[in-house]
């Protein structure tokens, strides 16, 4: 659905800072416990006239096509293309027939065709269009300060009948009441629409699933209807047009323009500052900001889906409201003394969430009569209304002292009181102390040395939770015993009322150099950081009756450095190029999961959320291991080494073992700008190295005959045959030479059939040009001779451009399955694109 990110437009956005470390975001308690990312909109600046600004970016999404699928043997089984449409069905996604030669096929309509390759995504994926238009108005006089803007944004998606539709308002104002009083006031607005989005992974209504594993000779047109009457999507009969037999595998085109789903969601930030100067060096302010929006969601499917679950439709509704309000207090002081400076702050915050959810319980299934999509045209559409509320508490304070502007200490304290654990573990206290010696201007220094600083710092921050996870809450059912209503817990979580905050720690010392009047600059950092009873949900058994269980769980380090790498080359009158390069490796250990139901310490965990089910692939944390290890199984070896076979087929291994880790040692990027007179050329490059993935498409793709490994063994008519490279049993408990020659298809799909997950784990490192950008400001000699246009800039930015490096096979290496911690594995994902921007910014 989107985050608050997408809710801000680019265009508003003046500066964005990043807290990285605990000791930068440890004034925002449980929220900067990662870091904290600071965003400052635009607004009006004193001394400026009233300027109007347009801007416009016109961006097209084309398909990045990673795909490298074998075009030699088409459609059908065995070394057998289809010659009757029962064949063509059974077959609609097994490119294991004969050599596409152009000759005669028949498809699942009983028409023949040219038996040659059809490249469907190009017959059914669109280029993406997204057009965003900003005009603002900013301006100041003695008193006020404002910025007022207005935006739309337009996308059309790469699928069919996709787009987003959003549009903005917004403000920023500052307003001296008296020269010691001041008011601060901003707010967005936006209102945006989305419909046809795709579902993801293996489910049910995934398009992008559809149109990657058809058979290589199947042309997904044949799929648009049965005939010119037909609505998209359909056969003659009004229902689902399917190639096949399955399901589950659904028509793209019934899916993208029958099957609907659509969001509205109204949003609206923003916030009231009032600052009162007591002294020049002491002030108060209090604060209310406001964070909030109306979400409503539909999604419906009509009558006639292939899916055995839901042959008659269903519709699911929902309405959800949310908020957040926050009010806070702060006192600050700054002075000097003499040699000494002084700074303190106090303050307090109070945090109050709510989020209410009304509509259907899940669907309301079977509708009557086709076409009238509600849930009063359903057999069975029972409601349900949820109610979710925390508060967060929290008092903190700063204290910041300096000596001669050369060496300086950091303090800060911050207590938050978490509303949803028990009052005996609800409350964190985040301290953290900084040290820093700017020691180039203590001692006398070559004129090529600038600037020298040395740092360290520790800090405690902390994690916030879900509410209502620390007990059982219940609901009344749809159905009754002896007449009375039935009770049922409504949990699907096992609860966890000894709850406690995460504790994290972090240690970190850095410095800092600058050379030839900063022509030249360095920034390293080292860090040392501790996570302990961290809330997570772990698998449990089904038979519990919960599909998972909330813990505090055991211990993680992590460590690395970081290095920054600054350079201005060249730097004349006309001409300048400036570069910068940065560089980070972390590495983690899981040190401890916690005690099992006998006392014994846990050896691993499966993280929730985080399993394959193709592949049977799993990301676990393993004591003694790095944090997020893929889990799967291996080939069945000899203690040599060698692959085991039965029958002539490869087998997995007794036990599933460690495949690789899924999280990133080595991110980094390097970009460089060159400007010369009005002209600005920029790129960045950046790269990560240290993950491996395993990849659910590929183990498809073996699966389905698409895969180039897969030609291995076809033979000129697509029947032969392959001896595996290996051992087999040799029936009196040792092993021979494996001589079992099997079909090309069989050996292939074994490895499919038996979950050797290790054959589809890749390195997932990879360097990509992430964007290329030229930019032309008009000279201002031009502009002066006429008034009303002060500005006019044209740029053209592309991203996602060129993947330099890559090792996996056929999709992106930055593909995921979700978007959560646990990494390293991706299924059926969207393609990526790459965009391609034209820019135009006018001020007046």
């Amino acid at each position: 659905m989107g985050d608050g990110l997408s809710s801000i437009n680019p265009d508003d956005i003046a500066d964005i800072q990043v807290l990285k470390g605990a000791a930068a975001s440890a004034l925002y308690g449980y929220r900067g416990g990662n870091g904290a990312i600071l965003i400052t909109t635009k607004s009006g600046q004193k001394g400026k006239p009233v300027s109007v600004e347009f801007n416009n970016n016109l961006a097209f999404d084309v398909i990045y096509d990673y795909r490298d699928f074998q075009d030699t043997y088409g459609q059908g089984t065995q070394g057998n293309r289809p010659l009757s449409a029962d064949v063509a069905k059974s077959t609609e996604t097994s490119s294991w027939g004969e050599i596409m030669d152009g000759g005669k096929a028949v498809n699942f309509l009983g028409k023949e065709y040219a038996y040659s390759p059809v490249d469907n995504w190009k017959n059914f994926y669109r280029t993406g269009i997204n057009n965003t238009t900003t005009l603002a108005v900013s301006g100041a006089s003695d008193k006020i300060s404002y910025r007022f803007g207005v935006s739309n944004m337009a996308v059309k998606g790469i699928l069919p009948n996709s787009s987003i539709s959003q549009q903005g308002i917004n403000m920023n104002t500052t307003y001296d009441i008296s020269s010691k009083v001041h008011l601060m006031v901003n707010a967005n607005y936006v209102f945006d629409k989305n419909k046809g989005r795709s579902n993801l992974s293996d489910g049910n209504s995934n398009t992008n699933a559809a149109l990657l594993y058809h058979a290589n000779s199947f042309d997904i047109r044949w799929l648009e209807r049965e005939n010119p009457d037909c609505d998209w999507g359909t056969g003659a009969d009004g229902k689902e047009l399917l190639g096949g037999t399955n399901g589950y595998f659904n028509n793209p085109y019934w899916l993208q323009y029958r099957v609907t789903n659509e969001t509205n969601r109204n949003r609206l930030t923003g916030g009231m500052t009032l600052k009162y100067d007591i002294f020049d060096w002491l002030y108060i302010q209090g604060a209310v900001t406001r964070d909030g929006y109306n979400l409503e969601y539909s999604e419906v499917k009509p009558i006639g889906s292939a899916s055995p679950e839901d042959p008659r439709g269903y519709i699911k509704e929902y309405t959800q409201n949310f908020s957040e309000m926050n009010l806070n207090y702060l006192i600050g002081f700054n002075k000097t003394f003499g040699d000494w400076s002084v700074g303190a702050t106090f303050g307090g915050n109070r945090q109050r969430n709510i989020t209410k959810k009304y509509g259907l319980d899940d669907k309301a299934s079977s509708f009557f009569v086709p076409d009238f999509y509600s849930s009063s045209n359903t057999a069975k559409h029972l409601y349900k209304k949820e109610y979710t509320e925390y508060r967060v508490n929290s008092i903190y304070g700063t204290a910041d002292l300096g000596y001669k502007n050369q060496v300086f200490l950091n303090l800060t304290g911050r207590n938050d009181w978490f509303s949803t654990l028990d009052p005996d573990n609800n409350h964190y206290f985040y301290p953290s102390i900084g040290m820093s010696w700017v020691f180039s201007d203590t001692f006398k220094t070559p004129d090529w040395f600038t600037f020298g600083k040395i740092r360290a710092s520790y800090a405690a921050a902390s994690n916030g939770t879900k509410a209502y996870q620390n007990l059982l809450t219940y609901k009344v059912d749809n159905y009754q015993s002896n007449g009375q209503p039935v009770v049922t817990i409504n949990n699907s979580t096992v609860p966890n009322k000894g709850l406690k905050p995460v504790q994290i720690s972090e240690w970190e010392i850095g410095l800092n150099l600058s050379f030839l009047d900063n022509r030249l600059s360095l920034d390293a950092a080292y860090y040392k950081k501790t996570t302990k009873d961290d809330i997570v949900q772990v698998t449990t058994s089904g038979a519990s009756g919960f599909e998972s269980a909330i813990q505090n769980v055991g211990e993680i380090r992590n460590s690395g450095v970081e290095v920054m790498v600054n350079a201005v080359p060249i730097h004349t009158k006309d001409f300048n190029w400036n570069s910068t390069f940065n560089i980070a490796y972390n590495s983690s250990d899981v040190k401890y999961l916690g005690k099992d139901g006998t006392g014994e310490n846990i050896k691993r965990l499966t993280l929730d959320g985080a399993t394959s089910r193709l592949g049977n692939v799993s990301v676990q944390n393993i004591l003694g291991h790095p944090y997020g290890e893929l889990v799967g199984y291996e080939y069945k070896r000899t203690p040599d080494g060698q692959v085991i076979f039965e029958n002539g087929l490869p087998v997995h291994s007794d036990e599933v073992q460690v495949l690789g880790n899924g999280v990133y040692k080595v991110t980094g990027g390097w970009r460089n700008e060159f400007t010369y007179k009005n002209i600005t050329l920029a790129f960045l490059i950046d790269f990560k190295a240290g993950a491996k993935l395993f990849s659910g498409t590929n183990l498809s793709l073996y699966s389905n005959g698409l895969h180039k490994n897969t030609l291995q063994g076809r033979g000129a008519d697509g029947k032969g045959t392959m001896v595996g490279d290996g051992v087999m049993s040799d029936g009196k408990g040792g092993y021979v030479k494996n001589t079992v020659a099997v079909s090309a298809q069989d050996y292939w799909q074994a490895i499919t059939n038996q979950n050797i997950a290790e054959e589809f784990v890749y390195n997932a490192s990879f360097i990509k040009l992430r964007e290329l950008s030229i930019g032309y400001t008009l000279p201002q000699a031009w502009l002066n001779k006429q008034t009303l246009i002060k500005g006019v800039t044209l740029s053209l930015v592309g991203r996602n451009l060129w993947t330099i490096l890559k090792h996996t096979d056929n999709i992106d290496p930055e593909s995921a399955y979700n978007n959560g911690n646990a990494q390293g594995l991706e299924l059926n994902g969207y393609p990526a694109t790459r965009n391609v921007g034209f820019n135009v910014n006018v001020k007046f």
